[in-house]
């Protein structure tokens, strides 16, 4: 499953239920935050559940399993290995 976030800061929200899910499904669940800016180019970043905790607090100290990469994002969604 992948969720869909939209920011325009440097946090992410969830809603209570949003975060149980992620905590309690850490595997093969991931998190896609679009970052939204104004008249420039807007960044795509995929994280895994287990992110939740960082992207809550600040996403500019979470690491992301993928940054603008439509070809990585769908290998990793695949379940294949990174090329």
């Amino acid at each position: 499953m992948c969720e869909l976030k939209v920011v325009r800061g440097h946090k992410v929200s969830f809603s209570p239920h949003q975060k149980l899910f992620h905590i309690t499904r850490p595997n093969r669940n991931f998190i896609l935050v679009q970052q939204a800016a104004n008249g420039s180019p807007s960044s795509v970043k995929l994280y895994g559940s287990s992110s939740i905790h960082g992207l809550v607090e600040d996403i500019r100290e979470t690491p992301a399993l993928a940054t603008d990469d439509w070809d990585l994002i769908q290998r990793i969604f695949l379940g294949l290995r990174p090329s």
